[in-house]
């Protein structure tokens, strides 16, 4: 098959970040073409570079055969390159069959002065778009919703009237970011069908960003893999899935990290110090938790893995009381925190290293660390703690008096972690830890994790290097599109063969 849009050493700079660099591949013409990598790879830039919505910066952009790089994203369009969004674009307040409509305008055959008069004209183009969106809404089983407003279509729903507006303007490339996101197992394997369906009917070609690597290693029939900004990989899913380069990306560095066998440790005590019942959690109309339960146990450490949106970080927020639960229960201690404001966890002992650090830029190190010991009264204590903070972390010792904002990321980790060490927690959540650090201070830093859990502190862990989670845990829990798919042993778990599964798209299924 001849390519339809190739791209030849893309680049898309920011100020000194370099999100994409230097992506090249050819998407044959009518194909379904998948574009997958993990968060921050560069993903969604390269489809704003092909559509309009950034200039880029080096490299070219073809769609058949006329370079389009830096043409507005209207001129675009009107070639026929449509697109969808990973965060859902529609005008709330207008009708559903109204969504569709608005994207007529590259079809209509009415001018303006007809529209203004009322012309037979206008009455017959118009017959005829209203005809067609309703064509669009009946093939994805919207039409009997067509005078609703779309804001009160359910999410799903709502997916699948931004595909049916994209389609209006009668594309030749159809460029799809996250359809699946907040779908559930079901809905996403109906979603795999009529991506196929689409091309068929409409004479398309697809290209599909998704995190659902189910949908992905389901329906696309040639897949490019970036990271950090980079090609790692392209071919069919069977060699993609068994990829190196794909596997570190998405698994983590380090293949002995999964095998080597632990030491012999005491056997932690039975007693539930976190229950997390039947969690549900809700962005709006994005079921992201969809009844997670799961229990750590006083002085172990329990990991949290799965791909990107699994919902690992939605259901810490959830615990920590930073994001309402839609239904179940969480308990502490045996109490329920349900009525608990999030402030109020600390005091009960529970602390969070959150993602992104979240440390205080403005701040000292020792500042920021004073500032993690806000609920102790005992100066003794606080003072015990500084000196354990940098015993743990002599780096953090050598930088009491620098702003936290000028340190390295690795640091900022280190600090993140110390600081929510000082309240002198019961369980200590840590939330990517690994992430965007260079792999020296990786290390260093889950040393300092396993000598914390070492003396007896439980830690709830979510982790985008599933080896290293699993090496560090004693148990562990897989999460696939806002579900438990797999649990128990962490060692076992790392000899499963559909851990690897729930990441690329093979091996585990909901039913």
């Amino acid at each position: 098959m001849s390519a339809l849009l190739s791209l030849s050493n893309l680049e898309m700079v920011f100020g000194g970040l370099r999100a994409v660099g230097g992506v090249s591949f050819e998407v044959p013409e009518k194909a379904i073409f998948g574009l997958i990598g993990p968060n921050g790879a560069g993903k969604t830039t390269v489809f704003n570079c092909v559509t309009g919505v950034y200039a880029p910066t080096g490299g070219t952009i073809t769609f058949r055969g006329r370079p389009i790089g830096g043409l507005p994203a209207w001129k675009i369009a009107d070639l026929g390159i449509a697109r969808t969004f990973q965060n859902i674009r529609l005008f709330g307040q207008m009708s559903v069959i109204e969504n569709v409509l608005v994207a007529s305008h590259r079809v209509t055959k009415a001018s303006l002065l007809d529209v203004i008069a009322r012309t037979d004209r206008y009455a017959a183009d118009d017959a005829a778009m209203r005809a067609k969106a309703m064509d669009l809404l009946a093939f994805f089983e919207l039409d009997d919703n067509a005078g609703q407003l779309a804001s009160s279509l359910p999410y799903g729903d709502q997916r699948r009237l931004e595909i049916a507006r994209a389609l209006m303007l009668d594309p030749r490339v159809l460029l799809l970011d996250e359809p699946a996101a907040g779908l559930n197992s079901a809905e996403a394997k109906v979603l795999e069908g009529q991506i196929r369906t689409l091309r068929d009917r409409f004479d398309l070609t697809v290209v599909l960003v998704e995190h659902n690597m189910q949908v992905v290693m389901g329906v696309c029939e040639e897949i490019h893999v970036m990271d950090r900004g980079e090609t790692i990989a392209h071919g069919v899913p069977a060699a993609v899935q068994t990829d190196p380069k794909v596997l570190e990306a998405y698994l983590g560095a380090g293949h002995d990290a999964v095998t080597a066998p632990r030491e012999a440790t005491a056997e932690a005590p039975a007693e539930v110090l976190l229950s997390v019942m039947d969690l549900q959690v809700a962005y709006g109309g994005i079921q992201a938790v969809k009844g997670i339960s799961l229990e750590v146990r006083r002085g172990e450490l329990v990991a949290l893995i799965g791909a990107n949106g699994a919902g690992k970080t939605t259901t810490l927020k959830a615990i920590a009381r930073m994001l309402p639960l839609k239904a179940g229960a969480v308990a502490f201690e045996g109490k329920n925190l349900g009525g608990v404001e999030a402030h109020s966890l600390v005091a009960m002992g529970i602390a969070m290293a959150p993602e992104g650090r979240a440390i205080f830029p403005n701040l000292t190190v020792r500042e920021n660390l004073e500032m993690g010991a806000y609920t102790v009264d005992d100066r003794g204590a606080i003072a015990a703690r500084m000196d354990e903070a940098v015993a743990l972390f002599p780096r953090l010792g050598e930088r009491m008096a620098q702003l936290g904002g000028t340190l390295s990321g690795g640091e900022q980790q280190m600090l993140a972690i110390a600081r929510a060490l000082m309240s002198g927690p019961k369980l200590l959540m840590l939330d990517e830890p690994s992430l965007g650090i260079a792999p020296v201070l990786v290390d260093q830093i889950f040393e300092a994790i396993d000598r914390i859990r070492r003396k007896g502190l439980t830690i709830l862990l979510v982790e985008q290097n599933t080896r290293r989670a699993l090496a560090a845990a004693q148990r562990a829990y897989v999460l696939v599109t806002g579900e438990v798919v797999l649990s128990g042993d962490a060692a076992t778990l790392a000899r499963d063969p559909r851990v690897q599964g729930a990441y690329l798209g093979e091996g585990v299924h909901i039913d």
